[in-house]
C-alpha cells in the first residue's frame, strides 16, 4: 500500500519564508508532521477511530480527532486504513556494542589482574563505544524507536544508556538521555586455558564485586576527607572506582542480567550488603521468586527468548488437532475407544523413563512459557529485553508465547512500551501516545503482531523511516 503524503499551505509557508528575517517570534520553529485518519492505540489497549497525531520539533503536540493540521505541517494520510502504536522499547540490548578482544595475553599474576581482564568497566558509557550493528535496522523495521543499550562484557560491563533508534548508525547526537544505571551479571573473566584470570567462578565474581564496592566506599570517604584536610594525602584517581559511586551512594540501580533461581537468590545477598536498587534482566526463572521479588520491590525486564517446543509435544498437539477435527463425525462411545487405544498404543511405544523425561520436560518448558504471565499476575513491573533475541525472530516468539500462555498481543505491547518506560524511568516522556511526549511510533497495515501485518513507517523522536519505500 502506497502511503499518501502531502504538504499542507505550500505557497503560505513559502511566503512565509520569504518574511523570516522579520518574525523572529517564529524564527526557531520548523514544519510539523502529521499523522491523519489512523486508528490510534493507546498503550493501555484503548483505541481512537479516525485520529490524528502532530508532533514539531520531535514532541507530539495534537493527539485526538478532528484535529486542525498546522498549515506547515507535512501530511501522511492513514486513510482510514492503518493503524498508529507507541514505539516499541527495548529494554536493555547490547547492540553495537565493540567485540570482545581475544588471543588475550598470558597474565604474569592472574590472580591479581587489572580491572579490564577481571571484567570490571563500569566506567564505560555507551556513547562512547557505538559501532554500526546490522540488527539496529533489524529493531527499527520490527517497531522498536528507542532502546536502553549497554555493553558486552563480564562481571561489570558499563552503563545503561537509552538510545533513540533513527539511524542504523548511533552517535552520541542520539543519545535519549544520560546513563541511567550500571550494568552487571556473574560472567566470570574473559579468557580460557593459559590466558584467563580472577574471578574465574560464581563466588569468584561476588568476591571481587565486594571488593570494588568497598575499595569504592573507602575512595569516596577519602575524597570527602581531603576536601575538609588538605594536610593529608590527595587520594589517586581512579575511573573504576569512581563509576561505582553512583552504585555505592544508592543514586542508580545495577542492572544484573541472570537467569535461574540460585543466582537471582546469589544477588539479593549483595543486595543485602550494600543496599543499591535492582533491576533483574532476561531472568528466565524469576517467577519461582515472585514474592521475594515483590517484598524487594525489584522489577524484571524479561526475555521471551522462549524455548521452541518439544518437537514430541508438537507432534502430539498437530495429531489431536487432526483427531478432534475427524472425530467431529463419530459418536462420543467410538471417540473414547479410539482414544483410549491411541494412549495404550502410545505408552506401548515409549519406555517409562522416556515418558518420565517427556512429563518433567513438558513441565520445565511450561514454567519459562508461563514466566512473564506468573511475574505480571503477581504484581512484578515486568518489561521486555531481546537479550540473546535477534529482532527477525521477535514474531515467531511472540507467536508462541501468546498461543501458548495466559500472555495477551495487548500484554506484549503493554511490555514493550508503557512497562519498559516506567522502570527505565522515561515515562514521563516515552511509552505512550499524548500530548508533551516524545514522538516514537510506528504505523501499520494491520494489528501489530498479528500475522500479515507490516510496519509501514517507524518514528523515532520525530525522525520518520519509511520503510514501504524500500
Amino acid at each position: 500500500m502506497k502511503i499518501k503524503t502531502t504538504f499542507v499551505g505550500v505557497a503560505s509557508f513559502l511566503g512565509m519564508l520569504l518574511v523570516w528575517p522579520h518574525m523572529p517570534s517564529m524564527a526557531q520553529e520548523v514544519p510539523a508532521h502529521a499523522i491523519t485518519n489512523v486508528t490510534i492505540h493507546m498503550a493501555d489497549g484503548a483505541t481512537l477511530e479516525r485520529a490524528d497525531i502532530v508532533w514539531r520539533n520531535g514532541i507530539i503536540e495534537q493527539v485526538g480527532v478532528d484535529e486542525t493540521i498546522p498549515f506547515d505541517a507535512f501530511v501522511i494520510d492513514g486513510g482510514d486504513s492503518l493503524h498508529v502504536y507507541p514505539g516499541l522499547i527495548d529494554g536493555m540490548a547490547t547492540w553495537g556494542s565493540p567485540e570482545a578482544p581475544r588471543d588475550l595475553p598470558r597474565l604474569e599474576n592472574p590472580g591479581k589482574p587489572p580491572y579490564d581482564r577481571a571484567g570490571a568497566q563500569p566506567q564505560r558509557v555507551p556513547e562512547h563505544y557505538l559501532n554500526e550493528d546490522k540488527a539496529l535496522e533489524a529493531a527499527m523495521k520490527a517497531g522498536f524507536t528507542l532502546v536502553a543499550l549497554g555493553l558486552d562484557g563480564q562481571m561489570l560491563p558499563g552503563h545503561i544508556q537509552p538510545f533513540n533508534i533513527s539511524a542504523p548508525k548511533l552517535t552520541q547526537a542520539h543519545a535519549f538521555s544520560d546513563p541511567l544505571a550500571l550494568q552487571g551479571s556473574f560472567e566470570t573473566a574473559p579468557g580460557g586455558w593459559g590466558s584467563g584470570a580472577y574471578p574465574s567462578t560464581q563466588m569468584g565474581v561476588m568476591a571481587y564485586f565486594r571488593q570494588l564496592m568497598y575499595d569504592a566506599t573507602a575512595l569516596q570517604e577519602h575524597m570527602m576527607y581531603f576536601e575538609k584536610h588538605s594536610e593529608m594525602t590527595q587520594p589517586e584517581q581512579n575511573e573504576v572506582l569512581e563509576a561505582l559511586f553512583p552504585l555505592v551512594n544508592k543514586e542508580q540501580p545495577l542492572y544484573f542480567e541472570v537467569d535461574s533461581k540460585e543466582e537471582i537468590e546469589r544477588l539479593f545477598r549483595l543486595q543485602d550488603e550494600f543496599g543499591f536498587d535492582v533491576v533483574l534482566v532476561s531472568a528466565k526463572e524469576a517467577s519461582a521468586l515472585s514474592t521475594e521479588l515483590k517484598a524487594r520491590n525489584i522489577p524484571v525486564i524479561a526475555s521471551l527468548d522462549v524455548t521452541d517446543m518439544p518437537d514430541w509435544l508438537e507432534k502430539e498437539n498437530k495429531e489431536a488437532k487432526k483427531d478432534d477435527e475427524e472425530g467431529s463425525e463419530s459418536s462420543e462411545e467410538g471417540d473414547s475407544e479410539d482414544a483410549d487405544y491411541s494412549e495404550d498404543a502410545e505408552s506401548e511405544d515409549l519406555t517409562e523413563e522416556e515418558l518420565m523425561f517427556r512429563s518433567k520436560q513438558k513441565e520445565a518448558w511450561e514454567k519459562e512459557l508461563n514466566n512473564v504471565s506468573a511475574l505480571l499476575e503477581a504484581g512484578i513491573p515486568t518489561g521486555f529485553t531481546s537479550a540473546g533475541l535477534n529482532p527477525k525472530e521477535l514474531q515467531q516468539k511472540v507467536n508462541l508465547v501468546t498461543e501458548n500462555s495466559p500472555l495477551s498481543m495487548n500484554d506484549i505491547i503493554e511490555l514493550m512500551t508503557v512497562n519498559n518506560a516506567q522502570i527505565l524511568g522515561i515515562s514521563n516522556r516515552v511509552g505512550t501516545i499524548k500530548e508533551g511526549n516524545s514522538a516514537h511510533l510506528i504505523l501499520t497495515d494491520g494489528p501489530l503482531f498479528e500475522k500479515g501485518t507490516n510496519i509501514h513507517i517507524q518514528v523515532s523522536q520525530g525522525v520518520i523511516n519509511d520503510f514501504m519505500e524500500d
